[in-house]
Parts: C-alpha cells; structure tokens; sequence
C-alpha cells in the first residue's frame, strides 16, 4: 500500500488534479444514474418514453464523441473538458426541473453533447499526462475512483428522496440538483492546472515507427475492429443499462434498497477495478480483456431463470465490477496497438459507436420490455458480449505487432516465455542454414585455436595459447576493459 501512494505522488501534477475533478464529477452522475429514470416514472412516463429519452441521450452523444477530433485539435484537451463539463451541469438541472417531453427532448440532447465532451477525454488526457508504464494504473485508478464517487452518489440518491416531507416529484428534484453542485465543484481541479491549461502537453515518446502504407492500413483496420467492439457491446448494455433500476423496482425494491444495490456494485468496482494491472499482467492485456468482459454472463442467464432480487445484485455487481476492470486494460491495449496521433480519434469514434448502439438498442429494449418483460433484453446482453469478446480475442491475437511480441503486455508471461523460445529457434535454424552468417577461420590462425575447435583433440591448460588482443584505449586513457564496456 506504501508503494502504491508513492507512485501516486509521482504522477505529474495534472493527473492528481485530475483524479480530484473526477472524483467530484462523478458524484453527481451517481445520483442522476439512479434517481432520473425514477423521476421520470413519478411524471408517469413509461419504460418505452424512458427509451426514447435515452436514445435521445445517447444519439447526441454520439454525434459529440464522433468530432472528438476536430474539437480537441480546435480546443485542446482542457477546455473541452472544462466546456462539456459546464453543459452537463446546467442541462441537468435543468432536467430536474422539468416536467414535460417539450423540455425534457432538447435539455436530453444537451446533457449528452456535455456528458461526451465531459467524459470522452477521459482516456486521450490519461494517454497523454502520463508515462507508457503508468497508463494502466492511473486509468484503473481513474476508473476505480469514479466507481467510488458514483458509489457515493447511488447512496445520497437512494436515502435522501425518503428523508424529504415533499412529494415524490419533489424529493428527486431536491436530490439531482445538489448532486450537481458536487459534480460543479470539479471546477476547482480543473481551473487549478497550469501547464494543461495552457497546453503544454510533454511529449509522447511512442510514435517511432516507420509510417508506410501497410502501417496505415493496419491502423485502419486496428480502429475498425475496436470500434465495431464498442458498437456490439453498447447494443447489448443499451438491451439493460438504462432500465435495471426499473427493474429492480418491479421485484419490489424501494429507492433506497436500489440505492445500496447500486452502492455495493460501485464500491465492489472501485475496489476489484485496483486489480486490473495485475490481471493484466496475469493473463496479458489481450486475454484478460476477453475474461472480464464476459464475467457476468453466467450471472445473466441465471437471472433469466430465476429473476429474484438476490440474484439480480449479484448480476449487476458482476456488471459494473467487470466494466470497471475492463475499461483501464483495453483502453491502454488499443493506445499500445495504435500510433499516438489516432488515439484521439479512436476513442471518439469508438464512444461514437457505443453510443448509437446503446441508443438504438435502448429504444428497442424499451419496446421491447413493455411488450415482453426483461428476458430477451437479458438475452441479448449475452449474445452481444459474447460476439464482441470473440471478435476481440480473434482478431487482435493475430495481430502481427502481437504475434511478433512486440507489443509484450498483450501477452501473459508464460506466452511471451514460449514466444521467445520460439523465437530463438527460429534464429538459431536461420543461422546454421545460411554459412555465410558464420565467423570465418583464416586456416594460418588454426596453430592459434583450441584443438577441440581445430578439429583435434581437447587440449591440456598448458598447450592452450592464451594470447589476447591488448585493451583498446580511449583518448582519456581508459581501457574499455576498465569502462565495461564489451569491446564487440
């Protein structure tokens, strides 16, 4: 634990401040996740206009993450951060004040374009604040404090609605505007930076590759593929994401047995989410990606067997626990896989894609739930998590940066073990198939070999001519000998 706070005081300044802004950002999005759709039942909305309000959401969203290029080569890192984060706040309570689909419809549309350019730089700031070793532990570490803050958030919003002796419209109300006083707090952090604000980024070091044009296929092809795994998750979280507070509610749970179901899933990832490096470095980054991500099928299906509320905590703290972990190792695989300049890019169009697809897909689920019940949305949270993971796992294990080890945190120890035995092998069959790769021996220097390399046989101690080049000597007059330094 004493390690793990003194690599924390090593990180750059921006990143501490960072980890602040998050911690208070994410506070009040724990108390809108929970408490909105709440609300929006008090309106007496139903599941399907629930839906369409979060396709709304979503879809802007998406349209923001899909410019996240242009945005921050106009703007830079911090002043999207600081100008999504300003819409989020004010289009939330102005959502919480709202009452009608008139209002609700275009304030929606407004948080997501926030949320997006709040949230979406998350990675791209980390890539770029940090060092190449440290990236997967200050985004497990970003990741794991926003579970705890909306851990924090969940437990505000599921007690204080019962605390207040208003109606049920008014509690929510009186409980999503002061968790965005908390998020505006993350102001604070954010104007306390210095060198981000004036964008003063230090300078990746990882872009050394030759740029040919099989390299940007390849990088064509590497963002394709991540982005389409992003689009086949989101349709399967939008299947359930939006409506499992609901549905805790139709087995009977109160606001605030929600609220501790919630908290126990974010505490439960803030704490497992820690352990991602060391996952990572167990399984190697790729392997563990696939692990994680299809940890809570196994909770879902039984939860369509048997849909009691025991069961349905367990489904959503396997849920939560398993994105928390998941996130800070693929989103650190991909800015390995790809060159510095498309990392930007990757992680907008990807959220692009997660977004649409959790749009639609909440938009059919809402449908989907008012005419058939939870069963097929849970269905098609494990149908999609399993084709993504397996488009994962198959497509990136022969990607050739992997197959070739360079990329060495893609691979478990064992693997990279095997990989370089293998490698060794083949360099030591090139070499004894090509003589000219061997020293040549001029036959006037055989008198001065060993017999056994002569041809002759083992010679005594005595009979060995142990002449040797005198030490090459620098214009110091240091011998290389004396330097360490190996002459060859």
């Amino acid at each position: 634990m004493a390690d793990f706070f003194r690599q924390i005081r090593g990180y750059r300044p921006e990143i501490k401040l960072f980890l602040l802004f998050n911690l208070l950002a994410n506070v009040g999005l724990g108390v809108f996740v929970l408490i909105f759709n709440l609300y929006l039942t008090a309106l007496g909305l139903r599941e399907d206009d629930i839906g369409v309000l979060s396709a709304a959401q979503t879809l802007s969203m998406a349209a923001a993450a899909a410019s996240m290029g242009l945005i921050l080569n106009r703007f830079g890192l911090w002043r999207t951060i600081v100008g999504g984060t300003a819409v989020f706040v004010l289009s939330a309570v102005a959502l919480s004040l709202s009452e009608t689909t008139v209002t609700l419809l275009p304030l929606t549309i407004a948080f997501g374009i926030g949320f997006a350019y709040m949230a979406t730089v998350t990675m791209p700031f980390i890539i770029e604040w940090t060092r190449p070793d440290q990236r997967q532990q200050v985004s497990a570490l970003t990741f794991s404090s926003a579970a705890i803050s909306t851990t924090v958030g969940s437990l505000v919003g599921g007690f204080l609605p019962n605390l207040l002796p208003f109606s049920e419209i008014v509690q929510y109300r009186l409980t999503l505007i002061p968790g965005m006083l908390v998020t505006a707090a993350g102001f604070y952090p954010l104007l306390a930076m210095g060198e981000a604000r004036r964008g003063k980024a230090p300078v990746d070091p990882g872009d050394v590759r030759a740029d040919t044009a099989g390299d940007r296929r390849q990088v064509r092809r590497d963002m394709t593929v991540f982005v389409a795994i992003g689009g086949l998750m989101a349709i399967g979280a939008g299947l359930v994401g939006p409506f499992f507070n609901v549905y805790l509610a139709t087995l009977g749970a109160s606001s605030t047995a929600i609220g501790l179901v919630f908290a126990v899933a974010g505490l439960s990832s803030a704490v497992v989410g820690l352990t991602a490096p060391a996952v990572s470095r167990r399984f190697g980054s790729l392997w563990a990606v696939v692990v994680v991500r299809v940890a809570a099928v196994p909770f879902f299906l039984l939860l369509m067997l048997t849909p009691v509320f025991p069961v349905a905590i367990l489904a959503w703290v396997a849920r939560q626990t398993s994105i928390s972990m998941a996130w800070p190792i693929d989103s650190t695989f991909i800015a390995e896989i790809l060159p510095p300049r498309s990392r930007a890019s990757v992680f907008g169009l990807r959220s692009a894609a997660w977004n649409v697809g959790f749009s639609i897909a909440s938009l059919v689920g809402g449908i989907l739930i008012v005419r058939y019940g939870y069963h097929l949305n849970f269905l098609g949270l494990v149908i999609f998590s399993v084709i993504s993971m397996a488009l994962f796992g198959g497509y990136y294990a022969q990607h050739p940066r992997i197959k070739s080890g360079e990329i060495t945190m893609a691979l478990s120890p064992r693997a990279r073990a095997r990989l370089e035995r293998v490698q060794q092998e083949q360099a030591a069959a090139a070499l004894a198939e090509s003589p000219a790769l061997l020293p040549t021996i001029d036959p006037g220097q055989v008198d001065d070999l060993p017999r056994e390399q002569a041809g002759g046989a083992k010679p005594s101690p005595k009979t060995i001519d142990r002449r040797a080049a005198p030490p090459t000597v620098t214009a110091a007059g240091t011998s290389d000998k004396e330097r360490g330094v190996d002459p060859g």
